[in-house]
């Protein structure tokens, strides 16, 4: 792994004791946006008073262990890198239909139903991996900064029932918004890392002049105290087995998502980031598992991977794991101080808008620049161009898709796993047809490098190949035609590949080039004819990553492998 050079902290080092409890607090503040899902069900639910509270304590509680368990690297559960957690649309929909039909019990126990499938998908994500190749991933990562991307901008509006804009909210998020881009672009040190957070509490200061800063929807009647343990008065446990079908596919979009999130990691913290390592992807999954199951069991709905502050991470460069261990034990203190409790619940629309718009460019700019680096033919481009467009069409005519049966919901209802789907299904159906082998015979006096080109370039295409290694590729074999020449019997050249290899044989009759260890001295290329096909094979090695030369029955075969 590569550290890329605008990391100021990489995900092994630990940062001083003040840029982690900075950081820490910059995360929280994000990651509190999310808790208007819980409050969501809470209010659904008719609970007020210390009840409303212990829930929304219960959820910070669990988004704390979430977080630690993303991160750990362990070789049974956690991603390895900063990952936080994030309370997440993608289970609200179940959740709601689960409240509507057996109450707190059912949600909390068909919670805990979803983590268990998700625990399960894990161990079988390296035999799944053709159903999310680095496109699909980068596309998901896309799809989810565009979602956040409306959402922040909805919340930063201020839009009412008639979508009319509310001209505070935008002072006010436009303020919280300029404040971060200032300090992310145009400042180093403290301003670079902590611009969300300073940019939050800009925001919080203009609410609090403007009227918009309401802390007594969140306030119990009664008063609050200083520390509290929550109670789980609220909490139960149910089963219903009509609902397993939602859950099920809530628990496949948010593997999905948790698989993009922990890709895009990787990527922020490796320069030469190429793929998905599925080890991490997998532990990743059973984390988001294990942390569904504690959300389930403490009262509190399903949890996921959170994109926005992977985006925070790549944008403030600051990428320790430590941080999500400090991010963990904040929520557990705060679980236990109501007041905090209010601050978040009672966060600004118009603050949460801007967080999340800042950090959707990120996320979003991450996934396209995961989509660009593998060349695409017509095959791909109907794949991300067509999920795409049903993303978007998720989101625009949302309340059209509803109308759709209840088992379909959660599918259409939500345009990241309506996208994903798609992208899912899609993607298997096109590589029907599309041979892992293909080969071309260059006739004696028709051998025309452009034609190799053409060759390797739509059959890299079709496989969705890297650039760079085709690249590399086309200019390996017309290097090696430039120097056998126009073999009598012709050239066959053959490429084959899969997602760790490609390698292109070369097919002639004739000797095969040397290839050597050493470059050849001056004396040694002009002493003899053979010069010259010492210097080729030299250089030859260097391009690929392996090469190697063998005699056969009809001539020569010279073999260059690239790893993929």
């Amino acid at each position: 792994m590569t550290r890329p050079p605008e990391l100021i902290y990489g995900v092994d080092e630990r940062p001083p004791l003040p840029i982690v409890v900075g950081s820490a607090a910059q995360h929280i503040a994000l990651m509190a946006v999310t808790l208007v899902f819980p409050i969501i069900l809470a209010r659904e639910a008719g609970l007020v008073g210390n009840q409303f509270l212990d829930l929304v304590s219960l959820s910070m509680l669990g988004l704390g262990a979430a977080t630690v368990v993303f991160c750990l690297a362990s070789p049974y559960a956690g991603s390895g890198f900063l990952c936080p957690a994030a309370f997440t649309a993608i289970y609200l929909g179940p959740s709601l239909f689960a409240l509507r039909q057996g109450g707190l019990a059912l949600v909390f126990g068909m919670t805990v139903v979803g983590g268990l499938m998700q625990i399960a998908i894990a161990p079988l994500l390296r035999r799944l991996r053709a159903l999310l190749p680095p496109e699909i991933a980068g596309l998901v990562i896309a799809v989810v900064g565009l979602t956040l991307a409306g959402l922040g901008a909805r919340y930063s509006l201020g839009l009412n029932d008639r979508q009319r804009i509310d001209p505070d909210y935008v002072i006010v998020a436009g303020l919280s918004l300029a404040t971060m881009i200032v300090l992310n672009v145009w400042s180093r040190g403290y301003g670079r890392m902590f611009c969300v957070l300073i940019g939050m509490i800009v925001g919080y200061g203009l609410s609090a002049a403007l009227g918009l800063l309401e802390f007594s929807k969140a306030m119990p009647p009664g008063g609050i105290s200083i520390f509290r343990l929550p109670r789980l008065d609220h909490v139960g446990w149910s089963f219903d087995p009509l609902l397993v079908v939602p859950f099920a596919v809530a628990s496949l979009a948010a593997t999905l998502r948790a698989m993009g999130d922990v890709s895009n990691a990787q990527r922020i913290n490796d320069a030469d980031w190429v793929r998905p390592k599925f080890a991490s992807l997998a532990g990743g999954v059973s984390a988001n598992g294990i942390a569904v199951v504690f959300c389930g069991l403490i009262g509190s709905c399903g949890v996921n991977t959170y994109s926005s502050s992977i985006g925070l991470s790549g944008a403030t460069g600051v990428t320790s794991r430590s941080i999500g261990y400090a991010v963990g034990i904040g929520f557990a203190v705060l679980a236990f101080l109501p007041p905090a409790a209010v601050v978040l619940a009672a966060m600004p629309l118009p603050v949460m808008g801007a967080a999340l718009f800042f950090t959707a460019a990120f996320v979003f700019t991450s996934g396209l620049q995961m989509i660009t680096a593998r060349m695409l033919d017509a095959r791909k481009n109907i794949v991300i161009g067509f999920s795409f467009a049903m993303a978007v069409v998720a989101d625009v005519y949302h309340e059209a898709l509803m109308g759709v049966p209840f088992v379909l919901r959660p599918i259409f209802g939500n345009s990241l796993v309506l996208g994903t789907v798609c992208a899912v299904a899609l993607n298997l159906v096109m590589r029907i047809g599309v041979r892992q082998r293909v080969s071309m015979r260059l006739e004696p006096g028709r051998i025309g490098f452009e034609a190799v080109e053409q060759f390797l370039t739509q059959a890299g295409a079709r496989w969705a190949a890297r650039r760079d290694v085709i690249r590399r590729a086309v200019f390996g074999a017309v290097q090696v035609l430039e120097v056998i020449g126009a073999p009598p019997g012709g050239v066959e050249i053959e490429a084959s590949f899969d997602e760790f290899n490609l390698d292109i044989r070369i097919r002639y009759a004739g000797a095969p080039l040397t290839v050597p260890d050493r470059k050849p001295s001056p004396r040694e290329i002009v002493a003899s004819e053979d010069g010259e096909r010492l210097l080729a094979g030299y250089l030859l090695r260097q391009s690929a990553d392996r090469i190697q030369g063998r005699r056969t029955a009809d001539g020569a075969e010279m073999t260059l492998h690239y790893d993929h």
